[in-house]
């Protein structure tokens, strides 16, 4: 009977330690006076406070390259303590930076074929300039959870493994406000979800450099040119 009760115990200790996980997944649609645009690309959704072992390493690191005086990609998500690389593959200098609250961080002037990289303590959204070319915007979204994305054009996105129970879900796009969902967990389908972001008042704001002044004309476009 002690065996017996042993037994039942220890299979109860097993099942408390593995909760049940289910799928989120949806589609972002933008939405630009009234009409639906063609690529959702660079939204970032994340489901709020959501943590598991098999998602978090995916989580903790990105890569933003300085390609063409663009980064690439624009949109970059980590989790909180995430790390993400910044490697510089044109044949001229960049110099990174952000002036983002707890985030700022400034990679100094580097040139073609290196690499620099930030780790990000806290949550939140980090703009991410170059302080030589003012065209490139990045933007670095640093979330607390394990279960974050960035959707591609046609703004589909899925998590699995996410923990059972009442979640929320979080999507933020650089040209419309942030929106958020409540979804429960659990069961055989996933939980699904439809969200829809109003662009129509997007404009386009200029930022200064990482000494808050205004950019200085662009140097000549030439394939020799330094910066």
């Amino acid at each position: 009977m002690a065996a017996r009760r042993a037994s039942i115990f220890l299979v109860l200790v097993l099942a408390a330690g593995h909760a049940r996980a289910g799928a989120v997944s949806g589609k972002v649609t933008l939405v630009r006076d009234g009409k639906d645009l063609p690529d959702a690309s660079n939204a970032v959704v994340w489901i709020e406070g959501a943590h598991s072992g098999a998602a978090k390493a995916a989580a903790a690191k990105g890569e933003m390259k300085s390609a063409s005086k663009r980064f690439q990609p624009r949109v970059v998500a980590v989790s909180t303590k995430g790390t993400v690389e910044f490697p510089n593959v044109d044949p001229i200098y960049h110099n990174v930076f952000s002036v983002s609250g707890d985030n700022r961080f400034d990679l100094g002037l580097y040139r073609s074929g290196s690499s620099k990289s930030k780790t990000f303590d806290e949550p939140g959204l980090v703009r991410v300039y170059c302080n030589i070319h003012p065209q490139m915007v990045g933007f670095v979204m640093v979330v607390d959870t394990d279960f974050v994305a960035v959707t591609g054009p046609d703004g589909a996105f899925r998590f699995d493994g996410v923990p059972d129970g009442p979640r929320v879900v979080h999507v933020w796009h650089e040209e419309g406000p942030e929106a958020k969902q409540l979804v429960t967990v659990g069961g055989a389908a996933p939980a699904s979800l439809d969200v829809r972001i109003d662009v129509s008042a997007f404009k386009p704001e200029p930022h200064k450099n990482k000494y808050g002044k205004d950019y200085k004309p662009p140097p000549p476009d030439s394939e020799d040119e330094r910066y």
